[in-house]
């Protein structure tokens, strides 16, 4: 909390060095760095008074035993004259960590929803969230905020997964089953690799981006493609035709990293985003987002922080109340 209400150098260099030594947690800390910096936190994940007490009473034992301890054994001489000053609140904050963050897990299996039909699963995200889930064959997705993804409980005769939203795959290599993606008018396939499907319904704009590997996209009217790393597809529904190229990591895949980029995005497509990423509505006083186009890039910002970058540009202003953004011309 401390390093996300006022970061400085110091905070800086230790949590990236932690994220570096850490790498299997590195979600876990986006996660904590999101439950900051949200509006909503306090009401999205609010407990009863007595798990509440419960949490309190752990944090203060452990505080307690951890100022008995010698504290030259608690971290190394490296950190010792750097840091000796935010361990007993590192402690504390990392344990109220871990333990709230138990609680949300059994908190999140109730905001997804998982439901299961002949033999399928589907699992959906709602807005404001994003989740990571492991499939039966070990490969694993991440699932964008307001997304769905339905695939059968085993991949013994085929892989294949619906999807519906956006969502980031890794895909456990098996050359004698394809792995497949079935998104609105796209097939995606693939043998083994890593790479990001945006097929959002009512957009016109679908795109699979290719981090590793290789991967072929077909379309429903018989138009097919294969990409490699650093190469996306991109899908008008409109006109129906399937482009390949570059693309820019942070605008199409960096949202896995909490990155926000907008590349000369019309308003109506920027607060589409900025609604299913921060879980909010948003009124316009004259009943239609700005015209015009925008650019900007953020990573792990609050609502407020992105709304303040776009208004002076825009000349508006803004009032969140409850999960509803009123935006007024100024």
């Amino acid at each position: 909390m401390k390093w996300v209400v006022n970061p400085n150098t110091e905070l800086d260099r230790y949590w990236q060095e932690w994220a570096r030594d850490n790498e299997g947690k590195k979600e876990t800390m986006f996660k904590a760095i999101e439950l900051a910096n949200s509006i909503g936190w306090k009401s999205q994940y609010s407990m009863e008074e007595d798990d509440f007490n419960k949490m309190r009473n752990r944090i203060l034992e452990f505080h307690s035993k951890f100022e008995n301890q010698s504290r030259i054994n608690l971290y190394s001489e490296r950190y010792k004259k750097s840091f000796a000053w935010i361990w007993p609140v590192a402690a504390s904050i990392l344990i109220a960590g871990f333990l709230l963050f138990n609680y949300m897990e059994s908190n999140e299996q109730k905001q997804e929803n998982i439901t299961v039909t002949q033999g399928w699963l589907t699992k959906s995200v709602p807005k404001g969230m994003k989740k990571i889930f492991e499939l039966p064959d070990g490969s694993t997705v991440m699932l964008n905020s307001d997304s769905e993804i339905r695939y059968p409980s085993s991949f013994e005769n085929e892989r294949v997964v619906e999807l519906v939203g956006q969502a980031f795959f890794e895909v456990e290599r098996n050359e004698k089953l394809p792995f497949t993606v079935l998104s609105g008018e796209l097939r995606t396939t693939v043998l083994g690799t890593s790479f990001d499907v945006n097929a959002y319904p009512g957009e016109s704009r679908m795109h699979v981006a290719v981090v590793t590997g290789k991967v072929q996209v077909n379309t429903a009217s018989g138009v097919s493609t294969t990409i490699f790393p650093e190469e996306a597809s991109f899908y008008d529904t409109d006109t129906k035709s399937l482009k390949k190229g570059g693309y820019d990591y942070n605008s199409l895949v960096g949202w896995r990293h909490r990155i926000l980029k907008f590349q000369e995005e019309s308003y109506e497509q920027v607060f589409e985003r900025l609604s299913k990423w921060y879980n909010v509505t948003f009124e316009f006083s004259n009943g239609e987002a700005p015209i015009g186009k925008y650019s900007g890039e953020f990573q792990n910002e609050s609502l407020e922080n992105v709304l303040n970058g776009m208004k002076y540009s825009l000349g508006i202003s803004y009032e969140i109340q409850q999960g509803t953004v009123k935006i007024r011309n100024k």
